[in-house]
Order: C-alpha cells, then sequence, then structure tokens
C-alpha cells in the first residue's frame, strides 16, 4: 500500500487564541481505515472539517493526491462526509431525500444509483415512511448513503456510532467493513477505541488538538498482547537461554536489559529457575497485559503532560 491520497503537513487551526488542532501531520493511503480516536473536546471533529474542505487551517498544508489542495475544490468534491448529524428532510422519505440530492448534484440515471446505494446501507428503496420516524440507526445509515451518492474516493464519518444501541452498532460496523472491502479509503471518528480497534487498519490518537501517536494495527495489538516482562543484567546473555532451553521463539528485545516474551506455553517460574541455572540473575519478572482503554489513557496522559 504505497498510494498516499491525504497528506497533513504542519495542520493547525486557530480559533481566536485556542488551537483546536495543533502542527498535525499524518499520511491515509489508499484502502486504509483511519481510525481518530480521542476524547469528547479532542479536536476530532475539527480536523475532518478541514480534510473535507468545511473549515480551512490557520496554517499548514493538505495535499491530496501529492498536489496541495488550496484553491483545489475538486479534491474536496471526491469525498463522501457525514459529521455531526446527517442533514435529511424530516417529512420525506429516504427514496425521495436520495432523490433530491441526486437531482442536484445533476447524475444521471438517479433511479438505479438510489436503490442500489439503499440496498447497500440496507435501507429499503420501496419504504414510503418518513425519515422522521426511523431510528437513530436507520438514520446513520440513510446519512451514509447520502455521503456516498457522489461516489468517493474517501469516506469521512464523525462519530457514527455515538448514541447507538448494540444492534445499531453492529450494523454499522458491517457496513463500514463491506464499503471498504470495495476499495474505499475511511476516515472514522471515536472516542472509543474498542469499537474503533474491530475495523481501523491505522490509529491516529488526538488529545488537546495534538497527535500523541500514530499507529498501525498490527503494532498496536502487540503492545497490548499479553506477554512477559524480563529484566536482567545483559539481555543478549539471557537469549540463547531462551531460545535453547525454553524454545521461546515469539520474543521481543525492547533494550539492552529488556525482554518481552509472547509464547503463551511458558510460565515464569520456568524462566526464573532456567536463568538461574546458567548463571543469570533475574531483576525483575512479570506477566503484563494491558487494555485497549488503558492504553489509549496512557497516550492521552503522557501527551497531557508534554503540553503541559
Amino acid at each position: 500500500m504505497t498510494d498516499c491520497i491525504i497528506e497533513l503537513c504542519g495542520v493547525t487551526k486557530m480559533y481566536r487564541s485556542k488551537a483546536a488542532v495543533r502542527n498535525a501531520n499524518l499520511k491515509i493511503y489508499r484502502g486504509e481505515i483511519v481510525g481518530i480516536i480521542g476524547k469528547n473536546g479532542a479536536g476530532k471533529s475539527t480536523l475532518l472539517k478541514m480534510i473535507s474542505g468545511h473549515v480551512y487551517p490557520t496554517s499548514g498544508e493538505l495535499h491530496f493526491f501529492n498536489r496541495a489542495a488550496a484553491g483545489e475544490q475538486s479534491f474536496f468534491e471526491r469525498m463522501g462526509v457525514l459529521i455531526e448529524q446527517p442533514g435529511l428532510y424530516p417529512n420525506i422519505s429516504a427514496y425521495e431525500n436520495l432523490k433530491l440530492l441526486a437531482i442536484a448534484y445533476g447524475l444521471s440515471d438517479r433511479e438505479t444509483t438510489i436503490e442500489k446505494l439503499l440496498r447497500l446501507v440496507g435501507l429499503d428503496p420501496k419504504n414510503t415512511a418518513k425519515v422522521k420516524s426511523y431510528s437513530m440507526g436507520m438514520k446513520q445509515r440513510l446519512g451514509i448513503a447520502v455521503a456516498l451518492l457522489g461516489s468517493p474516493d474517501v469516506l469521512i464519518l464523525d462519530e457514527p456510532i455515538n448514541g447507538l444501541d448494540p444492534q445499531g452498532i453492529v450494523e454499522i460496523r458491517e457496513l463500514i467493513l463491506e464499503l471498504n472491502a470495495t476499495g474505499l479509503t475511511i476516515l472514522i471518528s471515536s472516542h472509543i477505541l474498542e469499537e474503533l480497534s474491530k475495523i481501523a487498519t491505522k490509529y491516529a490518537i488526538i488529545h488537546q488538538g495534538e497527535f500523541a501517536e500514530v499507529i498501525s494495527k498490527e503494532e498496536l495489538q502487540q503492545r497490548c498482547e499479553e506477554r512477559i516482562e524480563i529484566s536482567v543484567e545483559e539481555a543478549r546473555e539471557a537469549l540463547p537461554v531462551l531460545e535453547r532451553e525454553l524454545k521461546i521463539t515469539q520474543y521481543k528485545v525492547v533494550d539492552s536489559r529488556t525482554v518481552y516474551v509472547y509464547d503463551e506455553h511458558i510460565r515464569i517460574r520456568q524462566i526464573v529457575q532456567e536463568l538461574a541455572q546458567h548463571g543469570i540473575m533475574v531483576d525483575s519478572i512479570s506477566r503484563h497485559k494491558q487494555s485497549l482503554e488503558q492504553y489509549f489513557l496512557e497516550r492521552t496522559e503522557s501527551a497531557g503532560e508534554r503540553h503541559d
């Protein structure tokens, strides 16, 4: 995956003297699902509004398809956007909502396009019920259909599961994965890392307007995976014992004194005993497993300390 379609270069957005987003740097590649994770008020919506062209950065640059976005309105037209509440007409049906927009967009073959989109998001094109009678999940689905109406390259969703019941969350998650399987690049914000972890391929953790970390799904899983942390005087002396005597194959050397062991079959007392028999004293050893929420809180707290 080498096709970078969106790049943020030192992007900052000021509202008077307050920075809603500060010095944001991020690359988004075609086909990714990028999760923007942060507490309420962290700057997620402002970030997505800048990417989608709803607000302009105070400083920094946005690049789309390796070209600067400034003055290029056509780039923003290649995005489907659902930020905050979907702008729907409550007194007409889902089909009629999409028809009005399709006419405004000047789309040809409107009937086929609308029926296909409604079925894609799990709504019945023949349902004549007014949108005001829809559940929140149905409205979110219709909002996504609206965002997809122009066949965008990128879909931007701001807190799409906020306020949904468990069934609604599952339905939106499955829809996002289905859309991504077609090659659509998706940016999705949330303050619920556990839910984002089920769909995102990359995470950008934002805190007080700054990125605390950008991390891939694989890196996050590894950091939160259960492990045994071993501290010895010289890690390189312990490795042959771990490999040869204990048959440990899944490990990571963190620094000159620390080794993480990921093999599930091994027990702490086995490691201590075998190392001691080979004259290697263990300074500390413990089993560690970090939840996604704990990881997120650690990163935002450390970012807050740097900011202070």
